[in-house]
């Protein structure tokens, strides 16, 4: 899964940490950017890695949800659904981007361009409702009509094939070898 150097990294990361354990996250992380989502392969890389057992790996999962354990479309859009975006209409925000993708939320769409999630607080509320897109791409002020607009042209938008989701990689060739 990881080529060498890129296993030199992460030895490197949680080697900085007095515990091993405390740089679990970031290798989940890192597995999830490799390939898509945490799989039983990046699991057991991790165990090696940290210690950590399959269990408490799986409750840290659980517990942040930018972490996935299942694969996801070519994007991830997030829709807040915490108390201001609530009131300000996600329920439906919600309804509407699972009725135009045609899947239950979490699934991937039919023709694998999106994956419609729920999230907490975005720190988005005075542009709610809101979403959250790859991890770092804002939408704002959402409405049914927008929602749909934009669903449309993400169906239609490529994909950078390194990114699997996640908007970003934690692991490029740029940072090994880096300390930070």
């Amino acid at each position: 899964m990881f080529t060498p150097d890129e296993l030199t990294h992460l030895k490197q990361h949680v080697s900085h940490y007095p515990e091993p354990r405390a740089g679990a996250i970031y290798c989940l992380y890192a597995v999830q950017d490799k390939v898509g989502y945490i799989n039983d392969q990046g699991i057991d890389i991790v165990t090696q890695l940290t210690g950590l057992s399959k269990t408490q790996q799986e409750e840290l999962i659980s517990f942040y949800t930018l972490l996935r354990r299942r694969p996801v479309g070519r994007h991830v859009l997030r829709i807040c659904d915490s108390i201001t975006c609530h009131v300000m209409g996600s329920k439906t925000i919600i309804n509407t981007a699972v009725k135009h993708t045609g899947v239950p939320m979490g699934e991937v769409s039919k023709d694998g361009s999106v994956t419609i999630l729920p999230s907490i607080c975005l720190g988005l509320c005075d542009k709610a409702p809101a979403a959250l897109l790859n991890e770092m791409d804002e939408v704002e002020n959402l409405t049914v009509l927008s929602t749909t607009e934009y669903l449309t042209k993400l169906s239609q938008r490529p994909h950078d094939a390194n990114n699997k989701g996640s908007g970003s990689s934690i692991i490029t060739t740029s940072r090994l070898g880096d300390d930070n």
